[in-house]
């Protein structure tokens, strides 16, 4: 059973990882792919070692350890709904393999060791590399670092395992349902409804304590990430006192957690993939009126809300790519306010006051341009515009419209998701924390260009597009490209922290800089794509 259960897992990961088109990998990518995760790595690391210098000058550094866990834990939460449905329910391979002499509990565990090793390597990022670096700098013994090695094999056990039997239990509820596309829309739209609820109510409840009086002990603050999840104080006492019987406890949750999961969810799990395999995929048969179907709009409207639609109603990438973007700046700023009203604090008067003094412009600024940043961080239709469109890519080549058009307009709906995700955050930003409209103007300029700067790394896609695959998460996000996005965006807010942080720029000066930066290179990108039309159109066969 041991055999079986290995075998499978291999043969999922390497189906999902590793295949999808048909040219081998060269030496070359996997090297370039290497360097630009240590670029991602390295900027990680800057940012996590000025947040330990202030938070150790406040004599609260061991708060950074369960932010970046509670932060691995929100993170798992919402991104693993995508994949367990995919992976679970909706993998191409299901026929297949119910067709083999393999039981459910074998084929059950087999997918939850591939989905585990997804969240591994989103940890091994976010993870990983800031806890080391707590280690270095607060001079952490030796006995710290294996700790924490079994903390992150076990911390993203809990969190999966929920959302797994959350879309088990919708799944075999929807069995009667024969459209895939609304089964796919209903049970991950509960999913992230259940993610968001269990995250902000663990959030209220864990800190019940005074602010003030938690500002003023040593190490005060990290009393309130302790009840957040509930393998969160196991997990911190291990890695800050190195407990080892709570590591022992919080090994024993997560394998029983396992097991059980793996052997009562299997009756679930078997109904809910017989469902998948008997539903439609929702398209309609339905007879287009030409008459009515033509517009007066225009080519570049029409080729526009074909995107969107694309994007829109697609479950995948609904989820995968429109609303992490949308959500999860909104989603952390709501969880910081109710963490720190419920814990008794004045917001309205602390906030007044440093809004009140100019030295803090720079900051203040500083901040509202970083989570702004931070919600595109995310954000990788550009980088999956073509590779979407499978093996209709070659046949777009060929339509009566410029090839560079074409890019540009399936980069609108990134652009105008951009937009509405601005003005999201701008009213969250704006009720939540009293955030001056002026300040919120003021950047938005700097924001547009970076939007539309952000639409060229298309290029990327355009240059060798992924046009061969079984499901859409496997270009949604098992897709090593999405990396470029990434760097991009974490280049951006490095250097906008360096000018609003370190340098103390003024937000005018900063947004004047940034944003002469952000129309020069756009105008450079735009004529390359217009002079490189044919060529790029040839890039790829």
């Amino acid at each position: 059973m041991i055999r079986n259960i290995f075998n499978l897992t291999r043969i999922f990961l390497i189906s999902s990882l590793f295949k999808g088109s048909k040219q081998k990998r060269k030496l070359a990518s996997y090297i370039l792919y290497g360097f630009l995760y240590l670029y991602l790595g390295g900027v990680l690391a800057f940012l996590s070692f000025q947040m330990l210098d202030t938070l150790i000058a406040l004599h609260q550094e061991n708060a950074f350890v369960g932010y970046v866990l509670m932060a691995i834990i929100t993170l798992i939460l919402l991104t693993a709904i995508v994949s367990c449905i995919n992976v679970y329910y909706f993998s191409r391979d299901n026929a297949s393999i119910l067709a083999l002499p393999l039981t459910p509990f074998e084929i059950l565990s087999s997918k939850l060791n591939t989905m585990l090793v997804y969240e591994y390597i989103e940890e091994l990022l976010i993870g990983a590399i800031p806890l080391t670096i707590f280690g270095i700098r607060t001079h952490q013994s030796l006995l710290y670092y294996p700790i924490l090695l079994i903390v992150l094999l076990c911390i993203p056990v809990i969190p999966l395992i929920i959302i797994s039997l959350i879309v088990m239990i919708l799944m075999a509820s929807l069995k009667g349902m024969r459209n895939k596309n609304a089964v796919q829309m209903i049970t991950m739209m509960v999913s992230i409804f259940f993610s968001l609820f269990i995250s902000m109510s663990s959030s209220s409840v864990s800190s019940q304590a005074d602010a003030m009086t938690l500002m003023e002990q040593a190490n005060g603050f990290a009393q309130l990430y302790k009840k957040a999840f509930p393998t969160m104080p196991m997990a911190m006492s291990a890695l800050l006192d190195h407990n080892l019987f709570a590591l022992l406890g919080l090994v024993l949750v997560s394998v029983a957690s396992y097991f059980l999961l793996a052997k009562f969810g299997q009756k679930l799990f078997f109904d809910g993939v017989l469902a998948s395999l008997a539903s439609s995929s929702g398209v309609s048969d339905k007879k287009i009126d030409a008459k009515k179907a033509f517009h007066s709009r225009g080519l570049a409207f029409s080729y526009v809300m074909k995107e969107c639609k694309v994007y829109l109603r697609n479950p995948t990438f609904f989820t995968q790519v429109i609303l992490p973007p949308l959500i999860l700046p909104a989603f952390i700023m709501l969880i910081v306010y109710l963490s720190f009203t419920s814990s008794g604090g004045d917001m309205i008067s602390m906030l007044s006051f440093i809004y009140a003094d100019e030295s803090f412009a720079p900051y203040v600024f500083g901040v509202v341009g970083l989570v702004l940043m931070f919600g595109s961080l995310y954000s990788f239709i550009p980088l999956l515009a073509i590779s979407k469109d499978r093996h209709d890519a070659y046949f777009m080549k060929y339509i009566p419209v410029p090839y560079y058009r074409q890019l540009i307009y399936k980069t609108i709906p990134d652009l105008a998701a951009s937009m509405f995700t601005y003005v999201v955050n701008f009213l969250f930003m704006a009720f939540l924390f009293r955030i001056p409209l002026s300040y919120l103007t003021i950047i938005f300029p700097l924001y547009v260009g970076y939007s539309i700067l952000r639409c060229f790394l298309i290029l990327f896609d355009s240059a060798k597009p992924k046009l061969t695959w079984t499901s859409e998460i496997q270009i949604a996000k098992n897709n090593l490209r999405t990396l470029w996005g990434m760097a991009y965006s974490t280049l951006n807010m490095a250097i906008f922290a360096l000018l609003c942080f370190l340098l103390k720029v003024s937000p005018l000066l900063t947004t004047a800089i940034m944003s002469l930066v952000y129309l020069c290179l756009i105008g450079l990108l735009y004529s390359y794509i217009k002079k490189k039309d044919i060529a790029l159109a040839d890039g790829f066969e």
